[in-house]
């Protein structure tokens, strides 16, 4: 087993927030963002907040890694003076304002309790777990080894009789995560909101559901390709197809649509300085269809955007224009570094949903909300292949 990285979620915040905040503890603690499930604080240090003038820095050593973004209706809020900067390693990770409050008791450090706020984060384990794929969680015994343990947690679906998540025929897991049909039943019927991000390779007969994202790399470039799929309200079996979700800004109106955010993390390298593998610049595309093969010329032909850091892209879902998205993304990146080891990632992307929807029961299955990407020649995480 691979030693563990430890991620830093840094809050910065101004004098309005420094009576919030105690010394550095040593106790075990866990960090929990608007009520999401908690990603587990080093016991050594534990966290520290330390005051410089009329600034304040709270640093938050954990175990995983934390995605975060501001999502958000209508006009853009006030942002509060509270910035969120998560770090894992040499990986840049988005930042994120509106923190509204923070405050530490019974071992928990919660940000954003109750949840009226633009800000929302996604907690995963340093190794790729999730540590419950339900918003009001699950009980599990413990028993269970790992694969068995989470690849049905990554999967919103009732599987059929004799299928075994200790060895996974991935040909038979619903590419669609949003849209669960009497064949393919979900665990849980997402009737609010549906938000997914997965991982999907091009196989025999068309795109099979995988794990971990596609990808693939020419020496010089880092291709990787992943699946969003989003619904706002009640299934609707009328979906069907992918489909790009409707641009040119649009923001619904909260009760009418929803508001989502699809962000990217990956292993940061600068050119010259040594350590990290991939650059900031580089591009990303919509596709509606995978490519028979990954390549450079992935995004030739689709709708092109430039990278100039971390991916925070909108997606607006409303009942007048559309209810349902499902497409694939899919990103160039240059290699100006050394790669990462085989069993850990060197990208990750996760889709966020604005608080005001999630609080109503929108997104509750959480299990897809993070994929992560790996050099072509890994099979993921070490639990992923019996490790």
């Amino acid at each position: 087993m691979p030693a563990i990285k430890t991620s830093a979620a840094r809050i910065l915040a101004g004098l309005a927030v420094s009576a919030f905040f105690v010394p550095a503890v040593t106790l075990a603690a866990t960090l929990v963002v608007n009520n999401e499930e908690p990603l587990s604080i080093s016991t050594s240090p534990g966290f520290t907040y330390i005051v410089t003038g009329p600034d304040g820095n709270l640093s938050v050593p954990t175990e995983g890694f934390l995605f975060c973004a501001n999502v958000y209706s209508g006009d853009q809020p006030a942002p509060t003076a509270v910035t969120v900067v998560p770090q894992h390693g040499d990986w840049r990770l988005p930042a994120a304002q509106d923190v509204a409050t923070v405050a530490y008791s019974a071992g928990t450090l919660r940000v954003n309790r109750s949840n009226q706020t633009s800000l929302m984060c996604h907690g995963v384990g340093a190794q790729g777990e999730i540590l419950s794929p339900l918003t009001e969680g699950l009980l599990r015994n413990g028993y269970e080894s790992r694969a068995a343990e989470q690849f049905p947690r990554m999967i919103n679906w009732a599987p059929i009789a004799g299928f075994d998540w200790g060895a996974p025929d991935w040909s038979l897991v619903p590419t669609d995560p949003c849209n669960p049909s009497p064949d393919q039943p979900a665990q849980v019927d997402e009737d609010v909101t549906c938000a997914a991000v997965s991982g999907a390779r091009n196989g025999v007969g068309g795109a099979t559901r995988s794990p971990i994202m596609w990808t693939g790399t020419d020496g010089l470039s880092f291709f990787y390709i992943v699946r969003v799929d989003a619904r706002y309200g009640p299934q609707n079996e009328a979906n069907s197809g992918p489909q790009f979700p409707i641009d040119a800004g649009y923001q619904p109106d909260g009760v009418t649509g929803a508001m989502l955010r699809v962000v990217e993390g990956y292993d940061r390298g600068v050119v010259g300085v040594g350590g990290g593998y991939l650059g900031d610049n580089g591009q990303w595309c919509r596709l509606l269809t995978l490519p028979s093969t990954l390549d450079g010329n992935v995004c030739v032909g689709a709708p092109t955007f430039d990278l100039t850091g971390p991916l925070n892209q909108s997606i607006a879902l409303d009942v007048t224009t559309t209810l349902y998205t499902s497409f694939y993304m899919a990103f160039v990146r240059p290699i100006v570094g050394p790669p990462p080891a085989l069993n850990e990632p060197a990208v990750a992307v996760s889709i966020l949903l604005e608080p005001a929807v999630s609080a109503e029961g929108g997104d509750k299955f959480k299990g897809d909300d993070v994929v992560f990407g790996f050099l072509p020649s890994s099979t993921g995480f070490s639990w992923m292949s019996g490790q």
